[in-house]
């Protein structure tokens, strides 16, 4: 009995994804997020330039990534939409400011789930810019909170 249990306990650890626990950025302007791996397969949601997710599983054949979102959405995106580049996402409406720290002027004010690429990190702010689908809405550039961010970024 206590060897079927130890074959159990190590068939978890060896049927784990290879890479459990990865994260990677949507790579493109905007990205469907399918209900299966294919492009017969309906859009269940769209993902944004530098959406953060956690991948969980590929395809078969290596060409569909499952994902989910920092809000626990999931679907399937086609695995060359996506970065290994950083990428933020706001967890509540925020203010984006001219510098790290509250008093500094608000530059820009994002909805929850907007996306971001991570430029760099000062203290307990960060430093974050955006690349708007219309340019003229202007590029939003400045400081945001951390615990106000899901996301991982590469130093």
């Amino acid at each position: 009995m206590k060897k079927i249990a130890v074959f159990v306990l190590l068939s978890c650890f060896v049927a784990a994804p290879a890479f459990a626990q990865k994260y990677a950025s949507v790579n493109t302007t905007k990205a469907n997020v399918r209900t299966c791996a294919g492009t017969k397969c309906a859009v269940k949601w769209y993902a944004w330039k530098y959406t953060p997710v956690l991948m969980l599983k590929t395809s078969p054949d290596k060409q569909w990534v499952e994902i989910k979102d920092f809000e626990g959405f999931t679907g399937w995106i086609s695995s060359s939409l996506l970065s290994p580049n950083g990428g933020m996402s706001a967890k509540v409406d925020l203010n984006v400011r001219k510098g790290p720290g509250v008093s500094n002027e608000i530059v820009c004010t994002v909805e929850k789930g907007y996306p971001f690429k991570y430029i760099s990190k000062k203290g307990s702010w960060i430093e974050v810019e955006d690349d708007p689908a219309d340019p003229k809405q202007g590029v939003c550039r400045g400081w945001v909170y951390n615990q106000n961010l899901w996301g991982f970024f590469k130093q």
